[in-house]
């Protein structure tokens, strides 16, 4: 049997157009919604999805897709959000989810393109 991949994901907030995206940077994943809490949790199933598939088609090299540097900036720049539970279900235990690194960062011209 081999061992899982266990992964601590990193997920920056931030606002566009009024909504919350939450943004996984080891997935270059994103969430949207009114509020953190949905964003987040529509970001935990796009993940679920990615596995999944991932998994499914034997595509390993598709897991794991970096965001863009100005994500990671973002998030480095950003608040912690303690609160934040980033939820993934997933039946196969190839991957495992572990606790999530969340932070918001709101001065969006702090960051350049």
């Amino acid at each position: 049997m081999t061992r899982p991949m266990r992964v601590l994901p990193r997920v920056v907030f931030y606002k566009e157009d009024g909504d919350w995206i939450a943004h996984c940077l080891e997935f270059d994943l994103v969430g949207h919604g009114a509020t953190q809490e949905e964003a987040l949790a529509l970001l935990g199933k796009a993940i679920e999805i990615q596995i999944e598939q991932s998994i499914k088609f034997n595509n390993p090299a598709n897991l794991f897709r970096p965001a863009e540097s100005k994500y990671f900036r973002m998030f480095f720049a950003g608040s912690d959000v303690p609160s934040a539970k980033l939820e993934v279900h997933l039946d196969d235990e190839t991957v495992q989810i572990e606790r999530a690194e969340t932070r918001e960062f709101c001065d969006d011209h702090l960051i350049p393109a």
